[in-house]
């Protein structure tokens, strides 16, 4: 299961924390009714503004049996000084079931720790974080 510190809080909360605060703070300045594209433009310099580095568009490999059988692109790839995170930005008026299957798709196949689905066509923001679980199944929590 995921890494929990002394205070029974999972070791990545700081991290999701800050990208978390990057997103709320683009959605009270952009709204709900941009484009998909506009909000990754935007948390291109709000991430930085919460310590958050990043990456843009990062081929993430998926294997089967140890071997990459395909490359799927996730919008961020985001770390701090101790963690490092899968961002999954959308601009729709809900999340469709294939968006959480992609994210569970980075964090079993793509063999992440963690992944967070934000959809900034919602009000108030409602982040959803996936982790990589010993059973290799992933869950939300």
């Amino acid at each position: 299961m995921a890494e929990e510190n002394r205070k029974g809080r999972h070791k990545f909360e700081p991290l999701s924390y800050k990208i978390i605060g990057a997103c709320i703070d683009v959605q009270k300045q952009l709204g709900t009714h941009c484009m998909e594209v506009d909000y990754q433009r935007a948390l291109e310099i709000a991430l930085p503004k919460f310590g958050v580095q990043f990456q843009r568009e990062v081929e993430i490999p998926i294997t089967y049996d140890g071997v990459v059988v395909t490359r799927r692109r996730v919008d961020f790839v985001c770390w701090d000084e101790t963690d490092r995170c899968l961002l999954e930005t959308k601009a729709a008026s809900t999340i469709r079931p294939d968006d959480v299957e992609q994210c569970l798709l980075y964090v079993t196949k793509g063999n992440e720790k963690l992944v967070l689905l934000v959809n900034f066509g919602q009000k108030p923001l409602k982040p959803r974080r996936f982790v990589n679980t010993p059973d290799g199944k992933g869950m939300e929590v």
